[in-house]
């Protein structure tokens, strides 16, 4: 198994010579990916959510609009019935969101933790996984099993 993070336009056009399945992650309202014309794509888990925590609402006032579509309990359920669903070492994960950084990061390390990988985790520099997401995923998960 190996987990991959990218930004949505490598997303759109993302082929691989092994099975693989999707979390894609777009901003509320945005259109979904198009359909993968890759043939070893097994499966696609279609998110949107925008990239914010309550500490954003805490900070800045402004970003109180973006409440309604931040990251809920009932997402974090439905990643982890997905993964759920795959259970093998045999397919490959890809995580994307708009821009391949917070997002994305926080489910794919979520990914690894899930399957006890031992896959380097998405950092920073590089990586600035959002760690509401982190939380919630782990919370969830948590109360699952």
């Amino acid at each position: 198994m190996n987990v991959i993070v990218l930004p949505r336009l490598a997303a759109e056009d993302h082929t691989q010579a092994t099975p693989w399945a999707q979390i894609a992650i777009t901003d509320s309202g945005r259109e979904p990916l198009p359909k993968s014309r890759c043939p070893r794509l097994r499966d696609r888990l279609h998110l949107e959510f925008m990239d914010v925590t309550p500490e954003d609402f805490r900070r800045n006032p402004a970003f109180e609009r973006f409440r309604p579509f931040m990251f809920d309990a009932r997402q974090a359920g439905q990643i982890i019935a997905f993964l759920d669903r795959h259970p093998t070492a045999e397919l490959d994960w890809v995580v994307n969101c708009e821009a391949g950084v917070s997002r994305s990061a926080a489910v794919a390390n979520f990914v690894l933790e899930y399957f006890n990988s031992a896959q380097k985790r998405f950092l920073p520099p590089h990586y600035q996984a959002n760690p509401y997401v982190s939380e919630l995923l782990r919370e969830m998960a948590a109360q699952t099993y």
